[in-house]
This record gives C-alpha cells, structure tokens and sequence, in this order.
C-alpha cells in the first residue's frame, strides 16, 4: 500500500506538505514555505530523495527510550515527525 502527501496552507500564505500512511496516519510534516511553489518543489525532492536516504541514528544509544518520550502521549497518537522542513 502507498501513502499521500498533501499540500496544505497552515495559515495564511504559509505552505507546508504532510506525508500521510494509507490509513490517513500523519507520519511527517515539513517546514512552511513561503510560496506554494516552493512547497511542491521540496515535497518533490523528499519524495524522490527519500526512498534512498541513509538513516542516521542520533540516539543516546540506550536500550531503554528517555522517559519524556515514554510518558509523552504525543508519540502514542502518531503525532506530525518533523524530520524535514
């Protein structure tokens, strides 16, 4: 299965672009652009960029996750990442 972006205008021109799961489930959120233009263009690079990226893992390296991301409800609900922007 495949997701979605979507481009979306947070405010009043401002524009950003969502990266959703195909079950509707934010998984990312970008930056705001100021110009729609220039929203497309960076969700475009994400999107060809991404399937090649290598991942950085920038973790302290414990087995055990800090307790502010264990108690925070955010990460349990799929809250937006912001891993680009």
């Amino acid at each position: 299965m495949t997701g979605i972006f979507e481009l979306v205008e947070p405010s009043r021109g401002a524009f950003a672009f969502r990266l959703l799961s195909h079950h509707g489930k934010v998984l990312a959120v970008s930056g705001t652009y100021s110009d729609k233009d220039s929203a497309e263009a960076a969700m475009r690079l994400v999107r060809e960029w991404a399937a090649t990226a290598p991942v950085q893992d920038r973790t302290t390296g414990t087995s055990q996750p800090p307790p502010s991301l264990t108690t925070d409800s955010r990460f349990e609900q799929g809250a937006p990442s912001r891993w680009f922007g």
